[in-house]
């Protein structure tokens, strides 16, 4: 292609606003699906910029489609950037919706999608503070349009990013290891790991615990200013090249294959004898 273009970084032979209105009322709808990336733009401590979730979801997303087989239909819309990031706010550079506004928008590009004939659709999300709205949206959605939705948060679908440090297990869901790993993999040129040296990685309990955590089953809400001066719940200077390479590679193989099986995905068929409880 040349002159202006909109598609990077995904194919553009996949990317559905390249074609026309007669094309898209052309396609094999049958067995396709239509993926919505959704991140969000805010702070990521003073050495990863405000764009990590969406740089790392559009690179995967991208890298993934090139694995597909031409004739898998899958296509994908433009990146939502914005997301409910409101944990980040007091922090500069943030930008977030609210919950509402998310979901309105999502629900939004969701019935037009089922409008335009599509059956599927893929909310692949890469920033940690939208699941639990996509999961509502997508069932509240379904409901109303019969549309198969898929709310996937891309770092949820089961691989081994391998064993972490207790500290970092515990701690780690913002701009630490892994995610600094990630970054230096896809945009080492924006990570500034010179900031990281005196960053102090960790917050402490004032009293014991045993059950709550940060990123575990039993959980508390948080605001990452409560949490951290600087911005990172983690501990970035642990990142290397080598581990961010395996968290993508492992990332993009895994979803390439969950794109397939959802493109086909037909809702399964009901069990029970068909009688209702108590007649």
């Amino acid at each position: 292609m040349t002159g202006p273009q909109i598609h990077h970084p995904f194919p553009p032979e996949r990317f559905l606003p390249y074609l026309t209105t007669s094309d898209v009322a052309a396609l094999p709808k049958e067995d396709a699906l239509v993926v919505l990336p959704i991140a969000s733009i805010e702070q990521h401590g003073p050495h990863l910029p405000l764009a990590s979730d969406t740089l790392l979801g559009q690179t995967i997303i991208g890298r993934a489609l090139e694995r597909l087989d031409p004739d898998d239909q899958v296509w994908v819309l433009p990146n939502l950037a914005y997301g409910k990031s409101n944990e980040h706010r007091s922090f500069p550079g943030t930008i977030t919706l609210s919950q509402a506004t998310l979901a309105a928008v999502v629900a939004e590009i969701a019935t037009a999608v089922a409008a335009a004939g599509f059956r599927r659709l893929a909310l692949v999300n890469s920033h940690g503070g939208n699941p639990a709205v996509l999961e509502y949206v997508a069932r509240d959605t379904h409901e109303k349009t019969g549309l198969i939705i898929f709310p996937l948060f891309m770092f949820r679908m089961g691989v081994d990013y391998g064993e972490e440090p207790e500290d970092e297990a515990h701690w780690g869901t913002h701009a630490g290891d892994w995610e600094t790993s990630a970054l230096l993999a896809i945009a080492p040129e924006l990570v500034h790991m010179d900031r990281t040296v005196d960053l102090e990685p960790y917050p402490s309990y004032p009293r014991p615990v045993r059950h709550l955590t940060l990123r575990g089953a039993v959980t508390f809400a948080w605001l990452t200013g409560e949490l951290s001066v600087a911005g990172n719940l983690g501990d970035p200077r642990r990142a290397t090249l080598e581990r961010g390479e395996r968290i993508i590679e492992g990332t993009v193989a895994r979803l390439a294959e969950v794109l397939r099986e959802m493109a086909t995905f037909e809702m399964p068929r009901p069990g029970g004898t068909g009688h209702h409880a108590g007649r």
